[in-house]
């Protein structure tokens, strides 16, 4: 009879052993897995608005780069693709260590009774005389900016691979204006967020541009 008491206190002992290892085995397990789930937080840069009264235009850019407005007075110039229009903005990011940084430039023309394939194609003929031996890196022609319909030229600035890159981006919005909008990058997130945070009036307003 003792032998049988003792033979059952020690299957309750081991039985409580196997039971307390069990229970340090999942309680250990819990805070990995609480670890590996966790969420870094963000260091994107904030972004801030940039707005022309003038040409309704409203954008986002890095709240880090710098914007260059131009007087409207001077604005008129011949630009790298052939075309004397108004340059109304400039973005510059910061400089990298290598002395590089990239630029947003937003311009605007005359208004226009050619279609947007017409004059996207008068835009690409002038970067081509612009820069001999230009090679085109791709075009795209399924771009919206604003709701409205917006083509793009992607290029390299001479034949080599490491000639100066750019990227045309060219729409129509209100009163025919077209808008051309030149990024000094090839593959950058930051020029799609800026792209798409574009408003510009998509229906007849009062702007007036000025004549040649």
């Amino acid at each position: 009879m003792q032998k049988t008491i003792i033979f059952n206190l020690l299957i309750v002992c081991i039985g409580a052993m196997v039971a307390a290892g069990c229970t340090s085995t999942v309680s250990t397990s819990t805070p990995t897995q609480a670890t590996t789930g966790t969420i870094q937080p963000s260091t994107e840069t904030p972004f801030q608005t940039y707005t022309n009264p003038t040409y309704q235009l409203t954008m986002s850019y890095p709240s880090d780069w710098q914007a260059q407005e131009i007087d409207p007075s001077t604005c008129w110039a011949v630009r790298d693709y052939g075309k004397n229009t108004c340059n109304l903005v400039n973005f510059f990011s910061p400089t990298a260590a290598d002395g590089t940084y990239n630029t947003f430039s937003v311009d605007v023309d005359n208004p226009t009774t050619s279609t947007l394939e017409d004059y996207f194609n008068q835009v690409t003929s002038g970067v081509e005389n612009s820069y001999s031996g230009m090679t085109v890196v791709k075009s795209y022609f399924q771009l919206k900016i604003n709701d409205d319909k917006a083509y793009e030229l992607i290029f390299r600035k001479g034949s080599a691979s490491t000639a100066p890159p750019a990227i045309e981006v060219v729409t129509i919005g209100g009163n025919n204006v077209p808008y051309i909008i030149t990024y000094k990058s090839l593959e950058d997130p930051i020029f799609q967020k800026m792209l798409e945070s574009i408003q510009i009036p998509n229906t007849t307003t009062s702007v007036t541009t000025k004549q040649r």
